[in-house]
């Protein structure tokens, strides 16, 4: 039975970060994948409801969707990137649902986080270099491959 979503992006979707992530968004969706993205999720009337009954419905869709995966390709900054992802990433692996790691940087990089995906590479922060990575992730799906990190930390 085929999943829903090709792919669930997973990385941070702050106001810094948010043009990366819709780019990888578009780029995949531009290949016809079906590609569920965290941060376009709407949720009716939240604005009429707690903060803590807003937070449960959110955290139920992205583990509905996470569930409903082929592939979670999580963006990555370094050891200190969103914890939010890291989450996502352990339950993944809980899952046995795969995860490919992009590191876009050449931080230090969480052994947690390295050790705990199907892939892990080290990309520069260009578009080309994220788009070539993102059409091998489209060729390969989630083939184990471990490339080298600067430095593996707690």
């Amino acid at each position: 039975m085929s999943k829903t979503y090709d792919y669930y992006i997973a990385g941070p979707c702050d106001t810094e970060h948010r043009n990366g992530m819709v780019n990888i968004a578009k780029f995949l969706r531009s290949k016809e994948k079906k590609v569920y993205c965290p941060w376009e999720l709407h949720i009716e009337n939240a604005w009429d409801m707690p903060q803590e009954e807003w937070a449960r419905k959110v955290f139920d869709e992205d583990i509905k969707a996470l569930n409903d995966c082929e592939l979670v390709i999580m963006i990555s900054y370094g050891r200190i990137s969103s914890t939010g992802s890291a989450w996502e990433q352990g339950y993944c692996y809980a899952k046995d649902i795969p995860v490919h790691v992009i590191q876009i940087n050449m931080e230090p990089t969480s052994l947690m986080v390295y050790c705990g995906c199907n892939n892990f590479v080290n990309l520069d922060n260009t578009y080309n270099t994220m788009m070539s990575e993102l059409q091998w992730i489209i060729d390969h799906g989630p083939v184990p491959y471990h490339g080298k990190c600067r430095t593996v930390l707690t």
